[in-house]
């Protein structure tokens, strides 16, 4: 259980004033009253007593620059690892009953990751809109967005269990898995999508507060469904404490339970008394359909979704050719994907905080305390990531090992290894990028360059490079890095030019 945030406020001297009075909110600083008249030369605010609430006046300091970017990017970096976890500790409980296990675990992962990756598109939108009326000032339109973005996300979920339900293990089948991979695999993705609603909202209410400038609420979340699922996984998987041992389907059965329990806890908070003035879901007021603020939130995420199948779907073909390899070299690329996608939340966490503090940046009329956020946040990512991907480069058979002790996907892993920590940086520059553009709500340029990431550069080179020149797993990889260096390339051009600066949410 979180405590409730400190109310601080800022004192900006005269030399320190900012031209005008909306503030970048972080946490432990909520924003002022709406009903707190801006500041003006006459005002107390002007005259060196308290000004506005949060930091943003200070934002013309580096060092400002770096605690409020810090501030908003370790709690994502925290959440995000949690959140790995789940995956993590799930693919390490299973790998105990062998390699089809594995691969069914991994699979069911793969098709998840289109699904939730699409819908994740509704996050990105969330939390724009959230940022931008938080910036200027507004948190009860900032609240109303959220109740409208939480109906969206019911609805998706409901039409997710519907539809995945009863295709789940065709859907491991169009993939051209073996039989038993098939059975596991559909059994671990059938349960997740019972749960879709309650998954989709805890995404939306992850992200309204990221808007809002709390990346705490969503860490603490994630403790909780670390929690619930490592219990969980102990007693459903093995059978333990009079349970039958379920194997694959315990490890899904624990996963959601514990993401429920997540996405429950977010709601409570959100329904406290105390959250009034800042983020909060009670009130009947913005609970009917909005349909101006539903069209925002589709114009936005629109782009977003169909990025996130690009990519979900790219990520599903670059499987298949991985499948053409066999079922080891596939344990082996899974086992790579769960060790990398701890050093992508380095790049993942600095790119929320871009897109936070863009959207209220922006919110506030102050494009140049955007662009210095973004800048210092691409450093800050490429030196986590590129530090991250020398451990993998040396460690690789280390870090392989907790999860199975088969030395032929230990070998054929760590040389994958190898491979992928070129991309870092890469991956690094082009995630936080993205990130600060789409909470400026230009989501179109990284839709369009996610496309071409993926299916002009990435999968025609890992089938060129892993099948045709038989470089195998590490080949496959190869495209992987260079697809990065490509993306990073156009996206720094495009933020240069500066256009989003001037896009209307």
């Amino acid at each position: 259980m979180t405590t409730p945030l400190r109310d601080e406020r800022q004192t900006i001297a005269p030399s320190q004033a900012a031209p005008d009075p909306a503030a970048v909110t972080v946490p432990g600083q909520p924003p002022p009253s709406p009903d707190t008249p801006p500041a003006s030369p006459t005002t107390p605010a002007a005259a060196g007593a308290p000004g506005p609430t949060g930091i943003a006046a200070e934002l013309d300091d580096n060092r400002a620059i770096r605690r409020t970017v810090f501030g908003l990017a370790w709690p994502v970096i925290v959440e995000n690892l949690l959140q790995t976890a789940v995956g993590m500790v799930d693919l390490l409980m299973v790998s105990r009953l062998g390699a089809a296990a594995i691969a069914g675990v991994g699979i069911g992962t793969q098709v998840l990751f289109v699904v939730f990756m699409s819908i994740g598109a509704l996050a990105i939108s969330t939390t724009a809109l959230v940022a931008r009326r938080t910036g200027e000032e507004k948190p009860a339109a900032a609240s109303r967005v959220l109740k409208q973005s939480v109906l969206l996300a019911l609805v998706a979920g409901v039409l997710l269990a519907l539809f995945g339900v009863p295709a789940a293990e065709s859907l491991v089948r169009l993939l051209g898995a073996d039989p038993e991979v098939v059975t596991l695999g559909g059994s671990y993705i059938r349960i997740t999508f019972l749960f879709s609603g309650t998954l989709v909202a805890s995404f939306v209410l992850g992200a309204g507060l990221r808007g809002a400038g709390d990346t705490r609420t969503p860490m603490l979340a994630a403790v909780l469904i670390n929690v619930v699922n490592i219990a969980l996984d102990y007693v459903l998987i093995f059978g333990h404490l009079g349970f039958p041992a379920l194997g694959v389907l315990g490890s899904a059965w624990a996963a959601a339970i514990g993401r429920t329990a997540g996405a429950g806890a977010l709601a409570l908070l959100l329904l406290r008394p105390a959250s009034i003035g800042r983020l909060s879901l009670l009130g009947r007021d913005g609970w009917r359909p909005d349909f101006p603020i539903l069209t925002r939130l589709v114009r936005i995420g629109v782009p977003s979704f169909i990025e996130g199948l690009s990519r979900s779907l790219g990520f599903l073909m670059f499987s298949t050719i991985v499948l053409g390899l066999g079922t080891t070299v596939f344990a082996a690329q899974r086992v790579v994907f769960s060790l990398m996608s701890l050093s992508f939340m380095p790049g993942f966490a600095f790119g929320i905080a871009a897109s936070a503090l863009t959207g209220q940046a922006l919110g506030a009329k102050r494009p140049d305390r955007a662009r210095r956020s973004t800048w210092f946040a691409v450093r800050s990512a490429m030196l986590w990531m590129g530090s991250l991907a020398v451990l993998f480069f040396f460690a690789g058979p280390w870090l392989m090992l907790p999860f199975t002790n088969d030395q032929e996907i230990v070998s054929v892993g760590s040389a994958g290894l190898k491979v992928l920590a070129f991309g870092q940086p890469f991956f690094a520059c082009s995630m936080v990028l993205a990130g600060a553009l789409r909470g400026a709500g230009d989501t179109r340029f990284p839709m369009l360059i996610a496309g071409l990431g993926m299916w002009a550069v990435r999968l025609p080179l890992a089938w060129w490079f892993a099948l045709g020149l038989g470089g195998g797993l590490p080949g496959a990889f190869a495209s992987f890095a260079l697809g990065s260096a490509v993306e990073a390339t156009i996206m720094t051009w495009r933020y240069r030019r500066g256009r989003w600066a001037d896009i209307k949410v």
